[in-house]
């Protein structure tokens, strides 16, 4: 969709990324977002009256309606709008999206968009208790846990299933080693791949490159103020010797399965299969996390002060075979080319969310095929991720796609030679989003 309206994003921040049941641990996700949303109002410096309506993106809604809630605590006005979108992990890249189609639609001039994720405090839950008198409601259900449950009352982990296979798509490390095998990705180029997330990364958090973007939370974990992303610090060692990088788990040759098994297990979605690739190093970790930012016409932006950090002028979501999840990057980028009349070498730079390096690459080789895109040559010149990705960063599903946004904004800013940045989020279940920023 090719955007008519000058649409710009303001005043965007995030909390750090913490590992999960780490540094963030103690805060649902609502409240992550909550704490963002509000140092956004505040550094802006605008009135609350002047918010139209607020969007959240969470893959797994933590309350009936977070964006509501956090309205509500925020004390905005109780007229406006508040809705919360799941795409998974393209929630919050969603999220801006509906900001700007209610934009084009005249329904207002200035939103708040909100990405948030808590995969610490995504419930275990209990189904089928309704169906039983006994477990029909939670005190009864008290008296058969654990080990006394009726016929049909299963218990089951929200994150895992989120992660894991769905009725119609397999688990999303498994589609990851499936794009490697098809596209004849290498465990070597996966390594690589990650290595620059991690150096990149690690280089731009000690630069202080982040920091702009970053509202300190206290730490739930240790009690000291959480300033930066937790796995980005944690992972010097493998800076320091990458060598380190050979030594990952696989996830599709140990104790647990051989890669044989996997052949044959999916050999239905394979076309070719090479050895195993996917390894706990190459993969984006789990992640706690939120972000925020404003999303309004150019000029509701200059009159109450804001500064502009990027203009969005077009985006689209697109899906595959949810068994190839991170093609999607690749079609949702293509047909967004498409409709804005530009081919991929008048784009600068990319960013791109790596859910597993093997998703990236996957993509970026699809981009080479259809519309001759010298990814590795991009990808040695930092015009891919230059400040590190998903693999480093961290990832929490609801709160990825405006992290993405906010890299896009930092290179506008610490690079002249950037004008057009093209950012890309695959999701479980095939759903990939593309959103198009220009310096504003």
């Amino acid at each position: 969709m090719k955007i008519e309206s000058e649409i710009v994003i303001s005043g965007t921040k995030r909390t750090p990324f913490a590992q999960i049941s780490k540094g963030l641990g103690g805060y649902e996700a609502h409240h992550l977002g909550l704490l963002t949303a509000k140092k956004v109002i505040e550094e802006s410096k605008i009135e609350k009256n002047d918010i139209d309506g607020v969007v959240a993106g969470e893959a797994s809604a933590s309350q009936p309606n977070p964006a509501r809630v956090i309205s509500n605590l925020l004390k905005l006005p109780n007229e406006i709008p508040a809705l919360t979108v799941s795409n998974n992990c393209a929630s919050s890249m969603e999220a801006v999206a509906e900001t700007c189609r209610r934009i084009e639609l005249k329904e207002g001039k200035l939103y708040l968009a909100i990405g948030q994720e808590s995969l610490t405090c995504m419930p275990v839950v209990i189904k089928g208790a309704r169906n039983h008198k006994e477990t029909a409601n939670l005190e009864k259900l008290k008296n058969h846990l654990p080990n006394d449950l009726p016929e049909g009352v299963t218990m089951s982990d929200v994150l895992e299933d989120g992660l894991n296979g769905s009725e119609n798509s397999y688990g999303m490390h498994v589609t990851a080693e499936i794009v490697a095998q098809n596209y004849g990705i290498s465990r070597e180029k996966s390594d690589k791949l990650a290595y620059h997330s991690f150096k990149r990364a690690y280089d731009a958090t000690l630069a202080g490159k982040y920091r702009q973007f970053l509202i300190p939370v206290e730490s739930s974990d240790s009690g000291k103020e959480l300033q930066d992303d937790e796995a980005v610090l944690l992972r010097k060692g493998i800076v320091e010797n990458p060598s380190r990088m050979q030594k990952a788990m696989l996830l599709f040759d140990n104790r647990v399965m051989k890669f044989d098994e996997f052949t044959k297990q999916y050999a239905s979605s394979l076309e070719k299969s090479h050895g195993p690739t996917v390894s706990i190093f190459n993969a984006s970790p789990r992640s706690d996390g939120a972000s925020a930012t404003f999303v309004s016409t150019k000029e509701r932006a200059q009159d109450l002060g804001l500064t502009p950090l990027a203009r969005i002028t077009g985006f689209r979501m697109k899906g595959v075979d949810p068994n190839q999840m991170g093609i999607g990057q690749a079609e949702a980028s293509l047909s967004l080319l498409e409709d804005l009349g530009i081919n991929i070498e008048q784009v600068d730079q990319i960013e791109i969310h790596e859910a597993f390096a093997a998703t990236v690459l996957g993509a970026l080789e699809e981009l080479q095929k259809r519309a001759g895109y010298k990814w590795e040559s991009k990808l040695e010149e930092g015009k891919i991720n230059p400040n590190g990705g998903s693999i480093a960063i961290g990832h929490p599903f609801g709160a990825t796609g405006i992290r993405l946004l906010a890299n896009a904004a930092m290179s506008f800013q610490n690079d002249s030679s950037v004008n057009r940045i093209l950012v890309t989020a695959c999701a479980h279940g095939g759903v990939a989003g593309s959103m198009m920023l220009e310096r504003a």
